[in-house]
């Protein structure tokens, strides 16, 4: 155990090895969204402009070093050597960023919590949370397969946040993943809850067939 737990923080230091001050970016988006839910004083229904902000502003960048690992694939010269060792590890890396995302988010419902009480903050918010992280995690990791390029992936999932959180969904008409009103269970929101889990489990699929795909090109 402790041989497989060393294993693993070997590997998030050579993450942070490889993309330089670009790791730190998602501790920063920890940082400031814990920061905005502790300092910023809201009135009573102002409450839930803090889960919008757990939402929009750190669960957005969840995908942010999976993305990076993944683009490493997509190096000139790096294919032949990457794809099948990436391709065998894909589980591992996704696991034990999936788990540090969400200890980051339980840490700002914690934070959440502590300053506004237990009943602000809805279980159906907590497990909203989880989907929305595997939501952008796959999300990130389809468009890096897809485009292959880390770029333009990650234009892409800026765009669409930031069109949604500053409209707060009301403007362009595609898929909206987030919950701007306190939630209340109703068929709408089952409906979302379903449509997401199955949009997740699509890109699930997406990423793991194209970097199969890669794997088997002739080298």
């Amino acid at each position: 155990m402790r041989d497989y737990l060393e294993s693993i923080y070997a590997t998030f230091l050579f993450d942070r090895k490889t993309m330089g001050l670009t790791f730190f970016v998602p501790i920063v988006m920890f940082g400031l969204s814990l920061l905005l839910i502790l300092l910023v004083p809201r009135e009573q229904n102002g409450i839930y402009n803090n889960i919008i902000i757990i939402q929009g502003v750190f669960i957005p960048f969840s995908c942010w070093c999976l993305m990076y690992r993944l683009s490493e694939m997509y190096e000139e010269g790096a294919q032949e050597t990457l794809v099948p060792y990436y391709s065998k590890r894909f589980g591992i890396d996704f696991f034990r960023y999936f788990i540090i995302n969400i200890i980051g988010v339980f840490l700002l419902c914690t934070a959440f919590v502590v300053k506004y009480g237990m009943s602000s903050l809805s279980a159906l918010n907590v497990i909203h949370f989880i989907i929305l992280v595997l939501f952008y995690m796959f999300f990130g990791t389809s468009l890096i397969v897809l485009i292959k390029n880390i770029e333009i992936s990650l234009t892409i999932i800026i765009i669409y946040t930031v069109l949604e959180v500053v409209t707060l969904g009301e403007f362009m008409p595609w898929p909206h993943i987030f919950l701007f009103q306190p939630p209340v269970w109703d068929p709408f929101l089952l409906r979302k809850f379903v449509i997401l889990l199955i949009t997740v489990i699509a890109l699930m699929f997406t990423t793991v067939i194209f970097i199969r795909r890669a794997d088997r090109k002739p080298q």
